[in-house]
């Protein structure tokens, strides 16, 4: 999607760029910018407001754009005439925006699903100035009257239909996406008009994604299926669907304003060998047999079917339902707590609104995000308290990385602790650190603390000096993207650490992310293994990052017993074992891991492999 994506140069997740491409777009303040000698920096502030319908985060003004763009503008430009528009939910105006880029646009009918959004988003300055007033323009004709009601008494047709639906979740929801109610639709779209659909996630759910594709196609409609990667939601599917054939031409190219959309489009039109190979199972949902919702509450199956069964009889026959919400609840509360402006809040059970406003500092480094001030609180607990839970005594601690104080912070909350020892090369960071006051704010003053102390240097110089073990060695090294940084991870590195650590002491390494690069996780652990020490694995949910894992290494074998954290955190849960937990599938890469040594350096090498993967899965 970003033209400006350099494998050979960039060491990040392309959804960092994405999202960095749309700050500097938007109203943002740039805080502090510099170069050090090792890297750039960049530190951003902007105004983050979202919308939750029914505690389900529905918008964030970081990326709406992105979603928006890709669901209005290929029907909009596969469509011969677009004079007359229906848009069915999405109240909030955004997906209205973009419409009304089009000067032969004359007509939009919008017909709420969600009364009290579509109240909200009118009583709501922030949205309004998000929407671009759309919501007032004298070409909208707003009806917050039932859509079967509506369908029934509309006369003319339209030229594109809309349909940006919540996602099929419970048995009245996965109604809108019957054969039934795509009758409706298809009754209501032109010869030659254009419905898309937004269908759930190819990649989450794609057995949801492939029938909602084949319900449509029982109405004798032709699909065209596309998706595309929205930071905070992650895959995106949509479908389009005419009476005629439908072609994406290559090269064609969207010729309204827009901030996102890539020049050629072509790619959103593939699709990974694993979200394919679930197509064959997909089920046509309708009124007689809903299944849809079904396929939500045993969400979690993996896409290639248990051998000999098929992938609706493990969905149908799932022990363990996964609340899918969890998480999204967890992070909602989180921000609540945190220093927030409520723009509305209202509505009914079933139909409530919540829109609030936060701001958002942003650490880049080269691009690639460090922390987001939203939420980088779970990272560093996570990061900080297993290990000093854990260890007997946490009087010195040895910090590698880490040179923005959050690390630090929470490690300041133990009153035991004595001495803390940060090792950071880059002059730059430690000097924003201390001196940023939106910075200082965040890490609590904690590289002006007396028990501190600052070493400006090279870890591999440090560790050369002769000094007292310490009892917790946390490492916060950035990821092993090249091979400089693989050098950090290597079984000689984790071996003179351990020189460093007491007997009874745990070292922690932030691992990368489990979910999206396990060969380089498990590998990390595998070669903490090979430098002599005993290792436990963990992993947490960050919202701005996904899932993100850690490894314990100590000199003698790690328990894992019942622990709480005795001092004050936000994030954690109240018993860490949820933490040590995997799925079968990322345990399922640990036998193919590699121990990473400096005469056979791999880590790199995995991890090139493993972001290149994940990008051509987006494609």
């Amino acid at each position: 999607m970003i033209d400006s994506l350099q494998p050979d140069s960039y060491r990040g997740d392309e959804y960092d760029l994405i999202e960095l491409q749309q700050l500097l777009k938007s109203p943002h303040r740039i805080i502090f910018k510099g170069t050090s000698p090792y890297q750039d920096v960049l530190l951003i502030e902007s105004k983050n407001i979202r919308l939750y319908w029914n505690e389900h985060l529905e918008m964030n003004s970081l990326d709406e754009r992105i979603y928006h763009e890709a669901l209005v503008h290929p029907a909009l430009h596969l469509s011969n005439r677009h004079n007359r528009v229906l848009i069915i939910g999405e109240e909030c105006g955004l997906a209205l925006r973009e419409v009304l880029k089009y000067p032969r646009v004359n007509h939009v009918s919008l017909v709420a699903i969600s009364p009290e959004t579509l109240y909200a988003a009118q009583k709501t300055p922030e949205i309004t100035e998000l929407n671009e007033g759309s919501l007032f323009d004298k070409r909208v004709h707003i009806y917050e009257s039932d859509i079967h009601e509506f369908l029934r008494t509309e006369q003319q047709p339209f030229n594109v239909i809309i349909a940006d639906l919540p996602d099929p979740e419970t048995e009245e929801l996965s109604q809108f996406y019957t054969k039934e109610f795509f009758r409706q639709l298809t009754n209501k779209l032109s010869d030659d008009g254009i419905l898309v659909c937004q269908s759930s996630s190819p990649e989450d759910t794609p057995l949801i994604y492939w029938s909602i594709s084949k319900t449509l196609e029982s109405e004798s409609l032709h699909t065209l299926s596309y998706h595309v990667n929205v930071p905070w939601f992650g895959d995106c599917g949509f479908h389009l669907a005419g009476k005629e054939a439908l072609i994406w031409e290559e090269g064609s190219k969207i010729d309204v304003p827009n901030r996102s959309l890539p020049y050629d489009l072509t790619s959103w039109f593939t699709f990974p060998p694993h979200v394919m190979s679930v197509k064959d199972q997909a089920i046509i949902n309708s009124l007689e047999c809903l299944t849809l919702h079904k396929f939500y509450a045993a969400s979690g199956v993996d896409t290639i079917p248990t051998k000999g069964r098929s992938v609706f009889y493990d969905l149908q026959h799932r022990d363990q339902v996964k609340d899918a919400n969890t998480e999204e609840l967890i992070e909602l509360r989180h921000l609540l707590s945190s220093s927030h402006r409520i723009l509305y809040d209202g509505g009914t059970e079933g139909d409530n609104v919540l829109i609030f406003e936060t701001s958002d500092v942003r650490l880049y480094l080269d691009k690639q995000l460090q922390f987001s001030s939203l939420d980088e609180q779970f990272y560093h607990e996570a990061l900080v308290h297993p290990a000093l839970a854990m260890v007997q005594k946490r009087e010195r601690i040895l910090i590698v990385g880490g040179g923005d104080g959050l690390a630090i912070r929470e490690i300041l909350k133990y009153p035991d602790v004595k001495h803390i020892d940060l090792v950071d090369l880059d002059p730059l960071i430690l000097h924003m650190a201390s001196n940023v006051p939106e910075v200082v704010a965040l890490n609590e003053g904690s590289l002006h603390e007396k028990r501190v102390a600052i070493h400006q240097q090279d870890i591999q110089d440090f560790k050369k000096e002769k000094r007292d073990p310490y009892d917790v060695i946390i490492v916060d090294l950035p990821d092993p993207g090249d091979e400089i940084l693989s050098r950090l991870y290597t079984v000689e590195f984790f071996g003179q650490l351990s020189n460093l650590l007491s007997k009874d002491g745990i070292l922690v390494c932030q691992s990368h992310s489990p979910e999206y690069a396990p060969l380089v996780f498990w590998s990390i652990g595998l070669t903490l293994k090979g430098s002599g020490l005993h290792i436990l694995s963990y992993q947490t949910e960050v919202p701005s990052f996904g899932d993100w894992g850690f490894h314990l290494a100590a000199k003698k074998p790690l328990l894992l017993e019942k622990r709480e954290i005795s001092v004050p955190n936000r994030t954690l849960p109240k018993d860490l074992f949820s933490l040590f937990t995997f799925s079968p599938k990322v345990l399922s890469i640990l036998a193919h891991s590699q121990i990473n040594t400096l005469s056979n350096l791999k880590l790199h090498q995995f991890y090139r492999q493993e972001l290149l993967s994940n990008l051509q899965q987006s494609d």
